[in-house]
């Protein structure tokens, strides 16, 4: 698998370890230019979140790793469509939650042709066929989210990020991250109940 650049022996982040928005299009900028020293800086400011995004959905240590190095790959070749006027970090972690889904794709295609399959905790039909449909319940009640109540509620609990990381990191204000996370659940919510809900004979 192809590596991004070797991690830079400076990292930019703030006291706080929180990276500015100006600070990450500038490093951007740079990078674009061709610097590998300013996207290494990016990779040692979000390595460490995007790895726990993907291992809070994959559950798997090494998986995670690899996950993060895909996701930083995409990045880095699509750095030319990267809207400057927009968080960096926001972008970053919609890539490294699809790479995420693209590796459980590949997981659960694998799986159903009969691979990586330990016979000892082979499941049988029945629970196979819950346990499918609850996932496919809960990722359509996922997918239904805008997608601003849906990454907020995925960095929150899935990459584990406190809420004044999620504001600095989405360029949104304490409150509003509160609030979205807070509707993202009512509505969440909601379209599981109306999916457990039978349709009228």
């Amino acid at each position: 698998m192809a590596k991004w650049p070797a991690a830079s022996p400076v990292a930019c982040a703030s006291p706080g370890g929180i990276v500015s928005d100006g600070a990450d299009r500038a490093l951007v900028v740079a990078a674009r230019a061709g610097s590998p020293d300013a996207f290494a800086s990016l990779v040692d400011r979000y390595r460490a979140p995007v790895v726990r995004l993907a291992y809070r959905l994959t559950r798997d240590a090494d998986e995670a790793k690899d996950i993060a190095q895909d996701a930083f790959f995409r990045a880095y070749r699509r750095l030319a469509e990267f809207h400057p006027d927009r968080p960096f970090s926001r972008w970053l972690f919609v890539i490294a939650r699809n790479a995420s889904l693209d590796a459980l794709r590949r997981r659960r295609r694998a799986a159903a042709h009969g691979l990586d399959v330990d016979p000892q905790h082979e499941l049988g039909p029945e629970e196979i066929a819950l346990r499918n449909e609850e996932a496919e319940r809960v990722r359509e009640a996922l997918e239904a989210l805008p997608e601003r109540y849906r990454l907020v509620l995925e960095l929150y609990y899935v990459s584990g990020l406190r809420y004044r990381e999620i504001a600095e990191a989405l360029g949104i204000p304490i409150g509003t991250v509160k609030t979205f996370l807070s509707r993202a659940k009512r509505q969440l919510r909601e379209e599981l109940e109306g999916a457990e809900t039978p349709l009228a004979a």
